[in-house]
Parts: structure tokens; sequence; C-alpha cells
């Protein structure tokens, strides 16, 4: 999402960006104040159909230093205002809003870090069921209500990973076959089981076929269709983004 398309889904909500005003939305009020008939004849001149709309994209363009249709443009002369102390209160809003846009997303980056960290730690071995199906072909909530452990995932014994990597794919080999046998080839929802991913650790994984043999192990993390794996309320793995 671009910066202007997020601040605009703010603002459209009726959210403020800060809690005082922006250096160019406090310069050009002043003017507001003193020549409230021409605010109402500027607006109108913009052209556009709803005056409620306009008036949303002004005071959109003035906290965020996002120009729209040029009303930026259009307001020092319109009104009076000093262009090098528009242009001035301008630079410092946008400024302004580079650091708050920034500083979300230092924030989102330190969240998902610490998301990481706690599916690491929870972190326990799994199969994954590879179908044909990408999406769910019945209700998508049924679905995850009903099947999301019990015919997607294979939760494994950690003691599993305490043997050598020949033993480990004997071992998953095996529960391959019995999972892919009781279940007659299909995944509920999913349509017909077309193989099957062993991530081994969180960083790594090995693809199985249908018949429990081992195909090639992959270092990184494969897409899930779900975005959260979770087991007695901890999370074990997280799709990547």
């Amino acid at each position: 999402m671009c910066l202007t398309t997020a601040f605009l889904k703010l603002f459209l909500q009726g959210e403020t960006m800060t809690k005082n005003q922006a250096p160019l939305e406090k310069l050009v009020h002043h003017a507001f104040s003193a020549q409230p008939e021409q605010k109402r004849k500027f607006i109108d001149s913009l052209g556009y159909k709803n005056i409620n709309s306009g008036y949303k994209w002004l005071y959109f363009c003035l906290r965020t230093g996002e120009d729209h249709r040029d009303i930026l443009r259009t307001i020092p002369k319109a009104f009076g205002i000093d262009e090098w102390s528009f242009d001035d209160a301008l630079q410092t809003t946008k400024n302004l809003r580079w650091q708050e846009s920034r500083i979300a997303q230092l924030e989102e980056e330190q969240n998902q870090l610490k998301q990481e960290i706690i599916a690491r730690r929870n972190f326990r071995p799994y199969l994954y069921v590879r179908t044909s199906a990408t999406r769910p072909t019945g209700s998508i909530t049924i679905y995850a209500i009903a099947n999301l452990a019990r015919y997607r995932y294979v939760f494994l014994p950690e003691k599993i990973l305490e043997n050598s990597l020949e033993k480990q794919q004997d071992q998953v080999g095996a529960i391959i076959r019995k999972h892919y046998k009781k279940l007659a080839g299909n995944c509920p929802g999913m349509g017909s089981i077309s193989g099957y991913y062993f991530r081994n650790s969180y960083d790594s994984y090995m693809e199985f076929d249908n018949e429990g043999n081992s195909e090639r192990k992959i270092d990184g993390q494969f897409f899930e269709s779900h975005a959260v794996a979770t087991i007695k309320n901890q999370t074990i793995a997280v799709s990547p983004h």
C-alpha cells in the first residue's frame, strides 16, 4: 500500500494523523478563518460533485502534504498566503508524515520479529498436506474449524528430530503412507492429496510424495494456505508474507 493510499484510508475512516494540526493545516486554517466565504468558493471551484468530498480531500492534502487535483498548488494564490511560508509548512508536514510512516513501519517490523521469535520458540515438527485444490471447495468457515489440524496438518512428536536425517525420513515415510491410506488419497474440502511437506525445522522442509518417498530437502519456508499454524493456543509456524 502506497503512502498516499494509507493516509487516505485513515482519513476517510475519520481518523486523524496526529492529535495536533499539521503545520500546513495550521497555516491555512488561519486564512480560512479570516475568509470563510472564500473557503466555500474555493471548494466549489475544485469541481467536486459532492461538497463533502471536496472538504475531505482538502483536509487530506493539508494534513499529509500530498497534493490532489492541484489543491495545494492553488491555495496560496486563492487565500493570499505567502508562498515561502506555505512551502516551508508543506515541506515540514511532509517530513513529519514520513517520520510517522517510518515509525509505523518499524513498529510493524518489530511486531513481526516478535511473532517469529515466539514461533521459533514453540516450533515442533509437522507434516503439511499438499492438495490439488488451492482453496477450500466448501464452506471456508466449516473447513477451517473442522479440518485445519485434522486433515491439513499432521503434528509429529518432537523426539523425531533427535534421530538422524535418514531415520527421520523413514519414520515420516511410514506416517505419510498411513495418513494417505486413512484418507483414501483425499483431503476433505481440498481435493486429492498431491504430496507432503515435512517441516523439520523453522527454516527448512522436505518434500515427500504420496508413497512416503523423500524427494528433496529445501532451505527456507513454503507457502501455506493458512496464515498461522497453532496447537494448544501456541503459534508453531507463520506463513511467509
